[in-house]
């Protein structure tokens, strides 16, 4: 990869955390105090999932790498 992929790959994946940590705050503001725990569960759970499905599949396919299993 050039320095320049590498550059706008890592710029983006702080802007998608950027998103999820708005995101949080924006939930938490709009649910009562003792929802808040729940809704941060969520999103949390919901980031590590679609990480994980990222890496698995949207990673492989973006950039054409083939996985040998």
């Amino acid at each position: 990869m050039k320095t320049n992929d590498v550059l706008l790959l890592l710029l983006g994946t702080v802007m998608i955390l950027s998103m999820h940590a708005g995101f949080a705050f924006l939930e938490a503001g709009t649910v009562n105090k003792k929802d808040e725990v729940n809704a941060f569960n969520k999103i949390i759970f919901d980031w590590s999932v679609v990480t994980v499905v990222y890496f698995i599949i949207g990673y492989p396919v973006a950039y054409g790498i083939k996985i040998i299993c």
